[in-house]
């Protein structure tokens, strides 16, 4: 018998909104997991006080308040930077201090690879010695593209040559970064080397692309979900509705955020069409 999906919702959803108030609305749709946003300039600029030890006992008290468990923590940056190794400390410290194991990044620009693969190397004992493992997350627009097709991200791992460094699959990324690709078949590839998901779906307005609730755009998530279940793969929904993409796949964030009302009408939706797929 397969595991029961592990499903959870990535902040990214409640952009703007208190995390406490956030938080109260996941466990009320019946979530059990949450994984933080704390991803530069896709949630707006991260400050450092949110990687803080006093920030850190804040989100266990919301936990422990709203009775949610977290696996995962969002913590996107360009990892080619020169303080990047750095930056990862810090979030390792931070996902350590929520009793997380697991943090998923998108990488950097293909032009930055060598610099991208030198960071992962040296932040790979880090990592062990943590017992936290860095999950790489395939980009949706060009400041990641240097993972954004399955065979990509498995030579990248090849060249990092960790345990400690697998992947973060997020299908929706795929249709704007790489659309002529079959982001559900570029997916089930990754699953060997999968240890969390974002479950994202996306509709093309135009040109641009935009992020509905899950099972009202363009991608078949049945066989996906189904195997994220059998493999007890956890996965969120990552449903940034404050946010859209253009058509070179470059992300614009709205000045103000999505009405609370919109996000549990999404949420719910994209559950119900979820949990309709497991039976």
């Amino acid at each position: 018998m397969p595991h029961p999906l592990k499903l959870g919702v990535n902040t990214s959803i409640f952009d703007g909104h208190d995390m406490d108030l956030a938080f109260g609305v996941i466990r009320e749709l019946g979530f059990d997991y949450v994984e933080l946003a704390y991803n530069q300039g896709y949630v707006g600029d991260l400050d450092d006080s949110l990687f803080s030890p006093a920030n850190a006992q804040r989100i266990r008290a919301l936990l422990d308040k709203h009775q949610l468990k977290t696996l995962a923590l969002g913590c996107t940056f360009n990892l080619a930077r020169p303080e990047a190794v750095e930056y990862l400390l810090t979030r390792i410290g931070f996902a350590q201090a929520i009793g997380v194991k697991l943090l998923n990044a998108c990488t950097a620009k293909r032009e930055d690879y060598a610099a991208l693969v030198g960071h992962l190397r040296q932040i790979a004992p880090h990592l062990e010695q943590a017992g936290c493992c860095l999950l790489i997350e395939n980009g949706g627009d060009h400041n990641y593209d240097a993972f954004a097709l399955a065979a990509e991200g498995e030579q990248l791992l090849r060249e990092v040559g960790s345990a400690a460094v697998a992947f973060n699959g997020d299908a929706g990324n795929m249709v704007s970064l790489r659309s002529d690709a079959d982001a559900i078949k570029q997916m089930l590839q990754l699953l060997p080397q999968m240890r969390h998901c974002h479950i994202k779906d996306v509709y093309k307005q135009g040109i641009e692309f935009h992020f509905p609730p899950i099972g009202q755009g363009i991608l078949e998530y049945q066989p996906l979900i189904k195997s994220l279940a059998v493999h007890d793969i956890p996965c969120t929904l990552e449903i940034p509705l404050r946010m859209h993409r253009l058509a070179d796949s470059m992300p614009v964030r709205s000045d103000t955020p999505v009405e609370l009302e919109r996000i549990v009408e999404v949420l719910r939706e994209s559950k119900r069409y979820i949990d309709g797929l497991q039976h």
